[in-house]
């Protein structure tokens, strides 16, 4: 199995920073220039892309005492298997960490992804950043 993980400083709290994320896994805020829109389908955040393609992502778990969001997409094109993980660390003074883990089969899928995964992972941490100036 391959596995894409990035990992960020952030300007903002922990508590701000899952605040995103579980509006994120609801639906709730956009974060990827490459999606139209976002709506909810039960467990599902269906990601609707500029060309119109949907992407039907699943919820796992959501853990607000973890500040951990796991998805999968089970019908991800070219890959038998997709999970990840959008995690909030913090340490001691209240400053966050995002950690974003995506798992993927065939491991080759890891090479083609990773320049779009760093892209998207940059625009990711510009809103929860963002999120955080207009929370405050």
């Amino acid at each position: 199995m391959g596995t894409i993980y990035r990992e960020a400083k952030l300007t903002v709290t922990a508590d701000v920073a899952w605040d995103f994320l579980d509006r994120y896994t609801r639906s709730e805020v956009h974060a990827f220039s490459a999606c139209k829109s976002e709506r909810q389908e039960d467990d599902y955040r269906v990601v609707t892309l500029a060309d119109g393609t949907e992407i039907w992502e699943r919820n796992v778990t959501v853990d607000p005492a973890l500040m951990r969001a796991v998805y999968t997409i089970p019908s991800f094109p070219g890959a038998e298997h997709h999970q990840a993980e959008m995690r909030v660390l913090t340490d001691g003074d209240g400053a966050a960490t995002l950690v974003w883990t995506t798992d993927l089969l065939p491991h080759e899928l890891v090479e083609r992804l990773s320049e779009a995964y760093e892209v998207m992972f940059g625009e990711l941490v510009a809103a929860i950043n963002e999120h955080g100036a207009q929370s405050g």
